[in-house]
């Protein structure tokens, strides 16, 4: 082989091969997380996105702030859009600690998004407690269903 066709040869690889090599690892390295942030993201403006709770508790879950991340990311670029965050629990037990911890959950949601930039004076929170269920059976998976926030999003006039 002559050192002309070898260097061609090193040339084609680095040129065609190196780049693809790259965009893998890239995918692996960055895109994981943009891919996440995609999956969750609300289909729709009208389309309300849920954030569930454990029972008594109001930390969102790790899986959930992608959810919050893509309601962010849309607020930053919508000078007018707004958001109404509603906090609901379970049910039992007393209604005024049910309203507590509704309004904890919609508030725990309003600051996380606080921290990724978003003006708090364009969140809106509000407590549901246990008045509006998703699921009206008395099974821990169906508790688990309304232990929520829901976050929709408006437009200012």
């Amino acid at each position: 082989m002559t050192p002309r066709l070898a260097w061609l040869g090193i040339l084609l690889v680095l040129v065609l091969l190196v780049p693809l090599a790259l965009v893998g690892f890239g995918a692996r390295v960055f895109g994981a997380r943009a891919v996440a942030v995609a999956a969750v993201s609300p289909a729709a403006p009208d389309e309300p996105s849920t954030l569930y709770f454990a029972a008594g508790t109001t930390q969102i879950r790790p899986r959930d702030l992608g959810v919050l991340d893509a309601h962010a990311v849309w607020l930053r670029g919508e000078r007018k859009g707004v958001l109404v965050i509603e906090g609901h629990t379970d049910g039992p037990g007393d209604s005024a600690l049910s309203r507590e911890i509704g309004e904890q959950r919609a508030r725990s949601a309003k600051a996380y998004l606080v921290t990724k930039g978003v003006i708090a004076d364009r969140i809106m929170t509000e407590s549901r407690g246990g008045g509006q269920p998703t699921c009206k059976e008395k099974t821990p998976t169906c508790r688990a269903l309304n232990r929520r926030a829901t976050v929709a999003r408006g437009m200012r006039p």
